[in-house]
């Protein structure tokens, strides 16, 4: 999902009077005599070349007559974190690609919808209360979802665009080769044009995402050496051979051949993995050592199911059991500050974690742990009320797709295909 024009919408709200103009949005002060470089363009100034990224020197030298103005931070922020709110709220599989754009891994979705169309269209106006106008693709794989959301406002769309499995290729082999130099699908682009925006909770430093930079001048140069041969769109090297792309492109042919004849298998890897997973069962009566053993086993599964479809393995596995025998509320006498008697009560709890030797994400490995602690605590003829169990230590795995490496690992591009 892509933001159109995030940083000039939010202030063209600041300033109506800029609506309509030719504007650009700058690094540091904006000014067009300092060393700087573009954050965002207007619709204006969009349609005489200006692009994010590029210097603000030469956006002056194309468009001296343009608007520079410094971006204005501290007016982003609440309604970027609006948006996020929002985003989080649809799945739990997100991931950010700076500043304003994302993609939502609809596996992680716990809202109970009719089809991801439907979805992405409620989304798209929840969107647009903010004042932003947004751009949905929903496709398999991130490259095909995105380009879907470039090209979701054209013939009188409204800015969601759903591909439905099996169609990819159909649409792809539609495309002109030159969209891929708006693609953002491994972080191309804007975003490496785009300033930190200071938001501490939302830059975390993530363990190996297994995700190398596509590299946008690389992509210019693949789409302007198969141009010189004639090949302009997707349906072109969809008929070409693999083996050729790839003696001639390296990875960055298998990349491009598998998008064009469909098969794009690019997953959405989460920003930052959570501290930790849990999982808990309620018994409705007091339930004895082989059902919470069963129970156990469940908890074990549903955890696991979690943990892949997020990307996540875990290190840490922790029991926490309620028994009836132990069931009993603790009252503890404190004083408050101003300096009156208060009661607290605490349910008390037996359980414990064991560490593993390497992160899993296995149901077997999960369970055999949880049950051994099971074992350790159990005592004969004890009863429970409630089983959590719980997977921490998380860290983010590393997908076994295929992402293009930046240029400079692919050596030269021959000029003969």
């Amino acid at each position: 999902m892509r933001i159109e024009h995030f940083y000039c919408t939010l202030e063209e709200q600041l300033d109506p009077s800029l609506r309509g103009q030719s504007f650009i949005i700058g690094t540091g002060t904006g000014r067009p005599n300092e060393p700087g470089r573009v954050i965002d363009v207007s619709p204006a100034a969009a349609r005489i070349g200006l692009v994010p990224g590029m210097p603000l020197r030469r956006a002056h030298r194309m468009a001296p007559r343009t608007r520079f103005l410094p971006a204005s931070y501290d007016h982003y922020q609440p309604i970027l974190k609006q948006l996020k709110d929002r985003y989080r709220a649809y799945s739990r599989i997100i991931e950010t690609i700076p500043i304003s754009d994302a993609f939502i891994d609809l596996r992680g979705c716990e809202i109970p919808f009719t089809s991801p169309a439907a979805l992405a269209e409620r989304l798209c106006a929840e969107i647009a209360e903010l004042g932003l106008n947004a751009l949905i693709g929903v496709a398999n794989g991130k490259s095909t979802a995105e380009l879907a959301a470039l090209m979701s406002r054209r013939d009188g769309r409204q800015g969601v665009l759903y591909v439905p499995q099996g169609h990819e290729a159909s649409f792809v082999q539609t495309l002109p080769l030159n969209i891929l130099l708006k693609l953002r699908a491994a972080g191309t682009a804007q975003s490496t044009a785009l300033p930190e925006t200071g938001e501490g909770s939302e830059n975390h430093e993530v363990e190996d995402k297994g995700e190398p930079q596509l590299d946008p001048v690389a992509v210019a140069e693949m789409v302007a050496h198969l141009r010189d041969f004639g090949i302009n769109s997707f349906s072109q090297v969809a008929v070409l051979n693999e083996e050729g792309l790839v003696r001639r492109l390296g990875q960055l042919g298998t990349w491009l051949y598998r998008i064009a004849i469909g098969e794009d298998d690019t997953l959405v890897i989460p920003d930052a993995p959570p501290l930790s997973q849990n999982a808990r069962v309620h018994f409705h009566h007091q339930a004895d050592a082989d059902e919470t053993c069963s129970a156990l086993r469940k908890l074990a599964d549903h955890l696991s199911e979690r943990l892949r479809e997020q990307r996540l393995k875990g290190q840490s596995i922790a029991l926490i059991l309620w028994p009836n025998k132990l069931h009993r509320q603790t009252r503890k006498l404190q004083t408050n500050d101003d300096g009156e008697a208060t009661t607290t009560v605490t349910e008390e709890t037996i359980g414990g974690q064991m560490l593993l030797a390497r992160h899993t994400d296995d149901a077997d490995i999960i369970a055999h742990h949880g049950l051994m602690l099971f074992a350790h605590y159990h005592r004969s003829g004890m009863r429970y009320l409630q089983v959590q169990l719980r997977i921490g230590d998380m860290i983010t795995t590393a997908p076994t797709s295929y992402y293009p490496p930046p240029a400079r690992s692919r050596g030269r591009l021959t000029r003969k295909l």
